[in-house]
């Protein structure tokens, strides 16, 4: 759902009607996880998607079902399955989707949250009473409804993955509520994640671009003021005027952020590379020949950078995916990111084994 937070928000505060499909349960191979969503409006507007085609014109007819009267339900496509067969779930994997309506103000402030890169938090009752199906809860409102129903604690919300919440005790929430098992879906937002790139060059406009586009907060940084205009990247979110090593220091990198170096100067760019690779920055990489990258771990050893951190940088950048242009360079620079952050191994698909689908990991 929150993955649809720039679309949903300026719909949902004007009121209109939408109905939305989310993906709260995936077994076995999706392409998509759990929380992606489909939103349909009553005027017939489709946003987003639930897994990547295999089960949209079956989420879109049950959303404008919704949006005629229909019910709150959760619908199950799973392989083998005649519905799954007709839906056209061919990945294998077992999918609930479930299908409810979308609005009110405090609804509104979790997207809005999203768009400020900030933490969010949106849950849904996906089982129990009638009267609950389909509710969202959302940080504002989990203290009353925790009242509500014996057995829901107000820290639910609280878990820094998108899913099923735990108890404690036996897995899924199931509260007892009037004779009811009552479950819910929780979709959380971590902070965005940061790509800091230092030198304002078309390699940096293009992996911006690219960057943001899979949720990453931009900043571009560049000592000279002639190239550091925002007006050259608008997708970044901030470009700074300034030196490189100095912005990374003022930024207190996490290991969920990155910060690539395109520049070319020899003076000014080992201090940033020491600044990156001191930081807790979990991806540090930088533009250069062989030649140069050997050169630069000779002067950060010289900086007095230890050997174990030397060892971090990503140099020269990206994966050999043979680019050349820009934006060849933003995807070899973006999927090496990819590999490092979710600790793989970056070999084509076809020669590995097993799920493709790895875990999300935490954070």
């Amino acid at each position: 759902m929150l993955e649809l937070a720039d679309r949903l928000l300026p719909l949902i505060a004007a009121g209109t009607p939408v109905a939305v499909a989310t993906a709260v349960d995936v077994l076995g191979s999706s392409p998509h996880g759990a929380g992606t969503s489909m939103a349909v409006t009553d005027d017939g507007r489709l946003l987003g998607a639930v897994s990547g085609g295999c089960v949209e014109d079956a989420a879109l007819r049950a959303c404008r079902a919704l949006l005629e009267d229909g019910e709150t339900a959760v619908h199950r496509f799973g392989f083998g399955d005649a519905a799954a067969a007709s839906a056209g779930l061919a990945c294998g994997g077992e999918l609930d989707v479930l299908v409810h309506r979308l609005a009110g103000a405090e609804v509104a402030e979790q997207l809005r949250l999203v768009l400020a890169g900030r933490p969010a938090a949106l849950g849904v009752v996906t089982a129990g009473p009638p009267a609950l199906l389909g509710r969202a809860v959302t940080p504002a409102s989990v203290a009353a409804f925790a009242r509500e129903v014996p057995g829901l604690a107000p820290a639910l919300l609280a878990a820094a993955l998108t899913g099923r919440r735990d108890t404690g005790t036996s897995g899924p929430i199931e509260a007892v509520c009037a004779g009811w098992t009552l479950r819910l879906f929780v979709d959380v937002a971590a902070p965005a994640r940061r790509l800091l790139i230092g030198g304002a060059t078309d390699a940096a406009a293009a992996l911006a671009a690219a960057a943001t586009a899979i949720g990453y907060r931009v900043t571009v940084c560049d000592p000279r003021p002639a190239f550091a205009l925002p007006a050259r990247f608008p997708a970044a979110q901030e470009v700074v005027t300034g030196r490189v090593h100095e912005a990374v220091r003022a930024a207190s990198l996490t290991p969920r952020d990155a910060v690539c170096l395109l520049g070319h100067d020899e003076d000014l760019d080992p201090l940033a590379l020491a600044a990156a690779l001191e930081s807790a920055a979990g991806y540090v990489g930088a533009l250069g020949s062989r030649s140069t990258a050997a050169r630069r771990r000779e002067r950060l050893r010289a900086l007095g950078v230890p050997e174990a951190l030397v060892a971090r940088l990503r140099m020269p950048i990206g994966l050999d995916v043979g680019a050349r242009t820009p934006g060849e360079l933003a995807v070899a620079v973006l999927a090496e990111v990819l590999a490092v952050r979710s600790g793989t191994d970056a070999v084509p698909l076809r020669v590995g084994a097993g799920s493709i689908h790895r875990p999300v990991p935490a954070g």
